[in-house]
Parts: C-alpha cells; sequence; structure tokens
C-alpha cells in the first residue's frame, strides 16, 4: 500500500480525539467487528500492562485502524491471527537483533524499517513519546514504550501487508 499521506493521519487522529463517547463506541463496534482477530491480538498482549497504558494502547490501536479504514478505498481485508503472530515474531527479532546497536546507526535503520507507513509511525512514536509530558501524564515506563512500539510496529505493517 502507498504510504497514508501526513495529513490524512493527522486528520485522523485530531477526529478521534473530538468524537464524543458515543462516536469512539461507534468507531470501535466497527473495528471490532471488521477486525476482530486484531482486536483480540492487543486485548491479549495488553493485558498484563497497567489499566491507563492499555487503555492508551487500544485507543491508539482503533485510531491506527481508522488512519488504514480511511486511507483505503477498497477497505480492510480481515486478517488472520497468524498473520499477526507471524508480524509480531518479525518485528520481535529484528528488535532484538538492533540490542547494543550504535544510536546513529539505529536512527539510518529506523528510517529504513518503518518507510512502509512513516507518517502513521511518526503518530505512533510522537504519541508514546509524548504522553508523559501531557496535562495528565500517562505513566510510561521505558519498557512501556518499547513493548507497545513492538505492537504498533506490527499492527502497523500488518495491516499495511493486507491493505
Amino acid at each position: 500500500m502507498e504510504p497514508i499521506p501526513e495529513e490524512l493521519v493527522e486528520e485522523t487522529w485530531q477526529e478521534f480525539a473530538g468524537f464524543s463517547r458515543v462516536g469512539i463506541q461507534k468507531e470501535t463496534v466497527k473495528v471490532n467487528k471488521n477486525q476482530p482477530n486484531l482486536v483480540a491480538f492487543m486485548m491479549e498482549f495488553t493485558q498484563d500492562l497497567d489499566q491507563e497504558v492499555r487503555e492508551l494502547a487500544i485507543y491508539m490501536s482503533y485510531v491506527i485502524c481508522r488512519m488504514f479504514q480511511k486511507s483505503s478505498k477498497k477497505g480492510l481485508k480481515r486478517i488472520s491471527p497468524e498473520e499477526i503472530i507471524s508480524y509480531y515474531e518479525k518485528t520481535e527479532r529484528l528488535i532484538e537483533s538492533l540490542e547494543g546497536t550504535d544510536e546513529k546507526f539505529l536512527e539510518r535503520i529506523a528510517e529504513v524499517q518503518l518507510s512502509g507507513q512513516p507518517y502513521v509511525m511518526k503518530y505512533v512514536l510522537e504519541t508514546l513519546m509524548e504522553a508523559p509530558e501531557e496535562e495528565e501524564p500517562i505513566a510510561l515506563t521505558e519498557e512501556d514504550i518499547g513493548y507497545l512500539f513492538l505492537l504498533f510496529k506490527t499492527l502497523v505493517d500488518v495491516i499495511d501487508k493486507n491493505t
């Protein structure tokens, strides 16, 4: 899939942030119906996180799904649990292989590895890095940020390849 334009990424997260409680419920029902395996993946893999960290992760996953829905003319193909786990394991291996790598080299790798959907991943990184700085901060540890990055990279990659 072509990269989702930065304007659409920005518009989507702002739109989602402006939804009423009912609007958010309607969006989550759509995603739950169309992508039950993605929802199950996020619910399962975030269950051991602190409640507010988990809520942020689930919220962000809905925003990401909405970004792809809005950018796709054909809609999103239902993604199987096997595909999700395959991408998760691939991303996990990539991250493990980068441990101890020089920071400048890591930045170059990130540019190449995240280039499939750079603006979606920019949203992910900015949200994770800014969460502790908000008015009502969510206490994200470095471990939380790393783990959520792994989940979101998996989510973005698997949706991107199936759109």
